[in-house]
């Protein structure tokens, strides 16, 4: 298939909302890939990753509960609502009875919660700098501590150009077409100014979510193949670094509870940020292709 793959919009039910879908219709011949964003995110943030993935299956990325223009009701952001909405869009577009299921930073949680809910659904789960070390595991974590650290910035009125300017700096490998995908990830207002599109009350009902994840209930009910593709920060990153250590913490933990995958793998990419599907979006559809290939 050519390399311009574009994508359908639309909207499809999930479990009582309406979710924001971008639909890449690839060949229907290897099993399809729904592709969940992150934590205040988008579908958008797929949007250079897909269309390579697409050369070989259908890929859809859903704007989940909450975010981008899907629906924003003020409940429903446990996970097991979050898995219902997403499994509902997946049977109303048609993606098949056995599909994988890739997840960024928080959507990895969310993806491995799918796959352990709905084992004979899910081929292949893909975890994106996520899905690892559950807010709890951390060393003295308590939910005061994580509700202060982890709680969403206050940027609702700062102009879109300083906003880009912010994006810029963190990402070392900024490409024009960055900007288009940054900026509607965001709610980009009237008077030049950006500010969230998941609100802060429902920001920090998902973090709660989180907090009360149970690892030893979830790990060891996935029985797809998994991958992780985990961001390395560069050496001279001290922030970074520290929270790699956690990182690696998480990693052995999981791995260790994921006695019913058929195989784990785990991908380190060196000297790259969080968001890999911006920084690095060929290098990591490739990973991603190739384990697919072997695995779903």
């Amino acid at each position: 298939m050519a390399d311009d793959v574009y994508p359908q919009d639309g909207m499809a039910p999930g479990a009582g909302v309406m979710l924001h879908y971008r639909d890449w219709r690839g060949p229907s011949s290897a099993p399809a890939l729904l592709l969940l964003h992150g934590l205040a995110s988008s579908a958008r943030i797929w949007d250079l990753v897909a269309p390579q993935l697409a050369r070989h299956r259908r890929v859809v990325a859903l704007d989940q509960r909450g975010h981008g223009l899907s629906e924003k009701p003020d409940t429903g952001y446990d996970f097991a609502s979050i898995v219902a909405d997403d499994l509902a869009a997946a049977e109303s577009l048609g993606l098949g009875a056995r599909f994988a299921v890739a997840g960024h930073s928080w959507g990895a949680n969310v993806a491995l919660e799918f796959a352990a809910a709905h084992p004979d659904v899910v081929a292949a789960v893909l975890l994106v700098d996520g899905g690892f070390g559950m807010l709890r595991q951390r060393p003295g974590a308590t939910w005061e501590q994580i509700s202060r650290d982890l709680a969403p910035p206050d940027f609702a009125g700062t102009p879109a150009e300083t906003f880009l300017g912010w994006m810029r700096a963190h990402n070392p490998n900024w490409r024009p077409e960055l900007e288009e995908i940054a900026l509607n990830i965001v709610e980009l207002r009237d008077d030049g100014t950006v500010g969230p599109r998941l609100s802060r009350a429902n920001h920090m009902r998902i973090l709660r979510a989180m907090w009360d994840e149970v690892p030893e209930a979830i790990y060891p009910a996935v029985r797809a193949p998994v991958l992780y593709v985990l961001a390395e920060p560069p050496a001279t990153d001290a922030d970074g670094r520290g929270f790699a250590t956690l990182k690696q913490r998480g990693i052995m933990q999981a791995t260790k509870l994921l006695v019913s995958a058929p195989q784990v793998t785990v991908d380190w990419m060196p000297d790259t940020i969080h968001d890999i599907p911006l920084q690095r979006p060929d290098e990591l559809a490739r990973r991603m292709e190739d384990f697919l290939a072997a695995n779903a």
